[in-house]
């Protein structure tokens, strides 16, 4: 069930759920998805909760969907299933040390030797 105080969007909490049991193998490749149904029964959410959390899987690679028939897990997705915050945090390192060449370019820039 989300946590409405953690200020993150539903879906992303749902998805992060589905991507920590793709992560720990409860879902293989080839496993399904729960139905939509089963996904708004489970975390308590709207079915458009449910799609776009699917649809943040279907996005990074994790999962691929066939209409009529649901979202399956593919090969190798346990191993690209970093987590979100992970991600983020790296992304965020990445940012700050680009930041820094840029402060340093820019400066030296202005003081010319």
């Amino acid at each position: 069930m989300p946590d409405w105080t953690r200020g993150e969007p539903a879906y992303l909490q749902v998805a992060e759920s589905l991507r920590q049991k793709i992560r720990n193998g409860q879902l293989g490749p080839g496993d399904q998805l729960p139905s939509y149904s089963a996904l708004m029964r489970e975390y308590d959410v709207s079915i458009t909760v449910a799609r776009s959390a699917v649809a943040e899987l279907r996005s990074e690679g994790l999962v691929s969907t066939h209409q009529g028939k649901g979202a399956f897990v593919l090969d190798g997705a346990a191993d690209a299933a970093v987590p979100r915050d992970a991600a983020l945090a790296a992304m965020r390192r990445e940012l700050d040390a680009l930041s820094e060449r840029v402060a340093r370019l820019e400066a030296e820039r202005s003081n010319p030797r």
